[in-house]
């Protein structure tokens, strides 16, 4: 005899679990209410990727294509599904932390429906309300529910995964078509929400593969496919631009975190009882304990009903089906070396349904039992949340619940207060504040959020890490906060990297400590400013700019004498209308002045950038959009002055001699721009420099490294290192290190924007300077911009025929872009100049095997292979 039907329908229940959803909402609301916890690294990052979409959202141009690409690469490390939920939630109530967490009340209800349907589906329907209850009890479902991490929504989409397979595995006729319809969409949400996804449904999915097989159900197979059709249709679009990004991420989450964070080897037996030893944390001892003993109660015959199986299809029982689940979920996050209790969350709903039916065996004769159970779980999920009851209270919620209790944080963080005051000392400019500590409390991570609330205005970014980089951060970063005891911002014994850039912070006359604020545990945060910023920008009056509709260079400041080779300080002074300066680009040219007709040219130099160095605020918004303190509404049609404090560089090859400086303007939002339509700049005749090899160094304060002074702007960088690129695969850390650097100190890496605007039309000008060509594709190829990438590297292998590593570069942009056929011809011509390159022929199998040529990537693998291994 089987366990009788509840006696209700899905509208009914339905109503149950809208009531319980309620009461749990308002719970939620009110804990978020009193808590004031700043989000740590990874709640920091999901918010800020959150907030991106928030933009594009309401920004981008849905009509073209471009609008939809730049959608999903705004965040190729992680999936989008949660941030596109949480994007949509900002648009309804505003962006902000609180409004934040009411996309886990929306993934809450998904969850609890999901349960349900799978509960009624292989057990009855007092079974699924029971574990949809126990779900909203769970400590651990409660914990992440109220945390902003990957890992609610993706148990929630994961059990509608589990749920539509289950179903699917029953049903007849189109209602199997359509449950595996829906499975393969919920399986392609559920991956674009957080790939581990898999690991929970790999068992059921080999289950259903192998039985299809075996039993010879030929009619599944279609619907198999279709459901796999569905869900790489879900995947595609973000996949398609992101999908080499994701072989770095395996390794860097799982093996790079298991040994920073010291989680046991899978040869132990703590990496297999991980997860079992977590079990009472998780479920807690009450929900527990008291469904397993009422199943060992009904096996034993002391409570009513059958111990047969609840059949299905006639061959396989729901319990087993639910084990298969939950064991393998188990076995398979046991065998993933990175541990943390909050990856395996998804089984939880399923054990719940598991735990449900040990409850409905107690309610069959003791229903006093089940209610008990359940309204002592409700006990202790409250006292795990609120400080209620003081000592009493706490011991029994971590005597039933062990270290369950997450209360919320009533400190007030200093984040709103830190980041209004960056943006009012640069209301008109982006910030980057280099973080010397990174800890739960102040991260990088959260600075960054917080200033986004502040109209985008202040980022974070983890500096001092690496001492040989002290002086870079230094010379580059204007902000930099510290965290250490009241009085003293550095440890006092301590002699690391970030200690020493304390100290430097405090001994150097460039720097000031500007705010401090006190912290938890005795501490203190330290706020410093340089003391001259590298850009600054100064409200004019209206009439104070010319008739012109791009902005005058009004002052240019460098030496007399200058060295080549070496970076030389310049200060360029620009006044016009904010909207001309925002989105104003200027070709910068110093050229060489001919003592006679007769003399060659010599070779000019440039220092192409964006007015404002990229710093200017790209997107200000109406200040009743944001969170925090207002900022300013700029006037696009207001004057303004802006000051580049900078440097140039002459080349090494520049020859003796006077060099005068001409420019001209355009602007960055026009499209399709050529060289005849660029504003000519009125610079003063007088603006010249002298190049001499014994130019005299500038004077610098005692005990100051000569590097404080301005460094090279990003844009000039950029186009240094690119001449590192034809000398091939040996020579690309000399490339992207100094890159890296440069993403880092550039938060919207702006630079790179500016370097292909500039470039692009230096190229149009002089198509036989490669070296403008390799610069513009390390720019378009940086942004990922594939289409046109691909189209500056075909015009580029046509002038620098000779290199192979031009080929290379072209063959792999059309690898990235699933274009083997096209990868393959460009990778031709480098076979035949360099066929001794290990990574051209690795290319080259890349792109055989991308074609289906399975013997000749087989041959070019082990060719390359071969090569490697001689090469070392």
């Amino acid at each position: 005899m089987t366990m009788a039907k509840h006696p209700s329908f899905w509208g009914q229940d339905l109503r149950r679990i809208l009531l319980m959803w309620g009461l749990a909402m308002g719970v939620a609301i009110l804990w978020v209410v009193l808590d004031h916890r700043p989000p740590a690294w990874d709640q920091s990052e999901h918010l800020s990727q959150s907030m991106n979409y928030w933009w594009a959202l309401t920004h981008s141009n849905w009509l073209s294509a471009e609008g939809w690409r730049h959608l999903w690469m705004l965040s190729p490390k992680y999936p989008p599904v949660f941030y596109l939920v949480t994007a949509v939630v900002h648009i309804l109530l505003g962006p902000g932390l609180d409004q934040a967490m009411f996309a886990n009340g929306l993934i809450a209800f998904v969850l609890l429906i999901a349960t349900y349907g799978l509960g009624r589906h292989l057990f009855n329907a007092q079974v699924g309300i029971l574990a949809a209850a126990l779900c909203l009890l769970m400590p651990r479902l409660i914990h992440i529910g109220l945390d902003f991490q990957l890992d609610y929504p993706v148990t929630a989409v994961t059990m509608v995964c589990f749920w539509c397979l289950t179903v699917w595995r029953n049903a007849k006729g189109w209602r199997q078509w359509a449950w595996m319809l829906g499975f393969g969409v919920s399986f392609g949400l559920a991956l674009m929400t957080k790939q581990a996804a898999v690991l929970f449904l790999a068992v059921p999915l080999a289950w259903v593969s192998l039985t299809t097989l075996v039993n010879l159900r030929w009619g599944r197979i279609p619907q198999l496919l279709m459901g796999a059709i569905a869900t790489l249709a879900v995947m595609a679009p973000w996949l398609s631009v992101n999908w080499v990004f994701q072989f770095s991420i395996l390794e860097n989450t799982n093996v790079r975190s298991a040994q920073v964070e010291g989680d046991p080897t899978l040869d132990t037996l703590a990496a297999w009882t991980y997860y079992w030893q977590d079990l009472p944390t998780a479920v807690s001892w009450v929900l527990l304990l008291v469904p397993l003993v009422g199943l060992v109660l009904w096996y034993l015959g002391f409570l009513p009903g059958r111990r047969s199986s609840l059949e299905l299809d006639g061959t396989v029982s729901g319990r087993w089906w639910l084990l298969a689940y939950i064991l393998g979920s188990y076995l398979l996050w046991s065998a993933v070396i990175n541990k943390d209790s909050r990856y395996i969350a998804p089984y939880l709903p399923a054990l719940a349904i598991f735990l449900a039916w040990g409850l409905a065996c107690w309610w069959r004769r003791w229903p006093w039992v089940t209610n008990v159970t359940l309204g002592l779980s409700v006990v202790v999920a409250l006292l795990n949340i609120f400080p209620i009851g003081m000592a009493p209270g706490a011991w029994l919620a971590n005597a039933l619940s062990p270290d369950g209790q997450w209360y919320p944080y009533r400190d007030r963080p200093p984040h709103p207060e830190m980041i209004a005051h960056v943006a009012q000392a640069r209301p008109y400019q982006i910030s980057t504040i280099g973080g010397l500590h990174s800890t739960t409390i102040v991260n990088q991570h959260n600075v960054s959020y917080y200033g986004k609330l502040q109209d985008y205005q202040v980022y974070g970014r983890q500096v001092g890490s690496r001492t040989s980089l002290i002086e870079k951060d230094l010379q580059t970063l204007s902000w930099f906060y510290a965290q250490g005891a009241i009085g003293q911002p550095w440890p006092s014994q301590a002699d690391n990297s970030h200690a020493e850039m304390v100290r430097q912070l405090e001994q150097r006359p460039a720097f000031v400590r500007d705010r401090t604020w006190d912290l938890p545990n005795n501490t203190r945060l330290y706020l410093y400013r340089r003391q001259q910023f590298p850009v600054t920008v100064t409200a004019l009056p209206d009439n104070a700019c010319a008739a012109n509709p791009w902005p005058q260079l009004t002052r240019v400041d460098i030496a007399p004498q200058v060295s080549p080779g070496q970076p030389v300080a310049v200060t360029y002074e620009w006044v016009g209308q904010w909207e001309a300066l925002r989105t104003g680009y200027v070709l910068l040219t110093w050229e060489a002045i001919a003592d006679n007709a007769a003399a060659p040219p010599s070779r000019p130099w440039i220092h192409d950038h964006g007015i404002g160095l990229g710093t200017l605020r790209p997107n200000p918004i109406q200040s009743n959009q944001t969170t925090l303190s207002a900022a300013p509404d700029i006037n696009p049609d207001g004057c303004f002055q802006v000051t580049e404090r900078t440097a140039t560089l002459p080349p090494e090859t520049s020859a003796p001699g006077a060099y005068r400086l001409v420019g001209r303007y355009f602007n960055a939002d026009a499209s399709e721009l050529q060289t005849s339509e660029l504003q000519t700049l009125a610079i003063a005749d007088d603006t010249t420099v002298t190049i001499t090899a014994t130019a005299p160094t500038p004077d610098t304060p005692d005990n100051t490294p000569a590097t404080t002074g301005p460094e090279l702007d990003w844009v000039t960088q950029l186009r240094e290192v690119s001449r590192f690129l034809p000398q091939g695969p040996d020579f690309l850390d000399e490339v992207f290190d100094p890159i890296g650097r440069i993403n880092m100190y550039d938060p919207i890496q702006n630079y790179t924007v500016q370097a292909e605007k500039t470039l692009a039309l230096r190229w149009q000008a002089e198509p036989e300077t490669v070296d403008y060509g390799y610069g513009l594709v390390l720019a378009q190829v940086l942004q990922l911009k594939v289409n046109e990438a691909i189209a500056s590297l075909e015009q580029l292998v046509q002038q620098d025929a000779a290199n192979p590593y031009a080929h290379a570069y072209l063959g792999f942009v059309n690898l990235y872009a699933f274009r083997p056929r096209a990868a393959q011809a460009a990778l031709d011509p480098a076979l035949e100049i360099a066929s001794d390159s290990a990574e051209i022929q690795g290319l080259s199998a890349i792109a055989a095997l991308f074609q289906g040529h399975l013997r000749d990537a087989w041959q070019k693998g082990n060719t390359a292979i071969d090569l490697a291994i001689a090469t070392d």
